[in-house]
């Protein structure tokens, strides 16, 4: 069952970019994440009152939740939103794909909640630049202007703040239920958004229409809702590391909707980078059991 969750967030985060992208043409970034969020807040809430779910925590939790919910709503999808303004979905994803290497950092050297392990990180780096190479077209084409490379910063600084906000739940909210923690980390989250979207944002005129509200609803019940609640499930039994290797699987799944929906051909760039990304998730997820191999098959050499 775990392994099935983790492919599903895959396919379903995978067409996530090109859904936030939709969702832009009508509406600005904040208010749009403040409304994908608020959809997905309803949802939850109904499932919650169906199922029963108690959604009281203890009081020192509540300090890692307020956090958590800074990290990933106000810097990881605040900034990924108003970012994917100036850039492809295939541009961002190259830069988001920073997400796990600064996931093993925190976890690592921060929080000291993972070993540190060198074919780990070079697992991780080479993963990086398969997806590099995966969106290689998109970034020669971009035009690096103020405003984009702007846009790189902060889709940067939003992968490092969901990053540490994961990291942050595993070592400190392991068995809390995940439902009630995505009620609560979403719920503050969404307060934070409307907040910069009241500061910082024109709310008129927008350019809503029946595909920018169709982007709106799948991001909200699909893409937060459920995979939300999936992914704390999940990272209840996972590390926050091997976790985090879902950003890499989401480019592939990128191009395949692209292949299916629109017809576009994936070139050789395309698939010598798929290559390198599961070499590098290999790479980070077997490195430990092929050591222990190599350690057991040669172990007489050293008597």
């Amino acid at each position: 069952m775990p392994l099935v969750v983790f492919f599903f967030l895959c396919v379903v985060w995978g067409t996530t970019w090109i859904a936030i992208k939709i969702s832009l043409e009508g509406l600005p970034p904040f208010l749009g994440a403040s409304l994908r969020f608020t959809l997905a807040l309803l949802l939850l809430l109904g499932f919650i009152f169906w199922k029963r779910i108690s959604l009281r925590l203890p009081k020192r939790d509540f300090l890692v939740i307020a956090s958590s919910a800074f990290l990933m709503y106000a810097l990881d999808y605040g900034l990924i939103y108003w970012g994917e303004q100036y850039l492809s979905a295939g541009v961002t994803a190259i830069f988001f794909a920073t997400f796990p290497l600064f996931t093993g950092i925190w976890a690592t050297f921060l929080f000291r909640s993972e070993r540190f392990s060198r074919p780990k990180f070079i697992g991780l780096l080479l993963a990086l630049v398969g997806v590099t190479i995966v969106f290689l077209d998109q970034l020669i084409s971009t035009r690096f202007d103020r405003q984009v490379l702007w846009a790189i910063v902060a889709i940067i600084i939003g992968a490092a703040g969901g990053a540490m906000s994961v990291v942050l739940i595993k070592k400190h909210l392991p068995k809390v239920n995940p439902v009630a923690l995505s009620f609560h980390q979403m719920l503050q989250g969404v307060v934070i958004l409307y907040g910069f979207s009241l500061i910082l944002e024109p709310w008129n005129p927008l350019h809503i229409n029946l595909r920018v509200v169709l982007a709106v609803v799948y991001l909200g019940a699909i893409g937060s809702a459920l995979a939300f609640a999936l992914y704390y499930w999940l990272l209840q039994k996972w590390s926050a590391t091997t976790l985090a290797l879902i950003i890499y699987i989401t480019p592939l799944v990128a191009l395949l909707v692209d292949y299916l929906t629109f017809g576009e051909v994936v070139h050789w760039q395309g698939v010598v980078g798929m290559v390198i990304i599961f070499s590098g998730i290999s790479i980070v997820q077997f490195h430990l059991p092929f050591q222990r191999f190599l350690q057991q098959k040669f172990s007489h050499l050293k008597e």
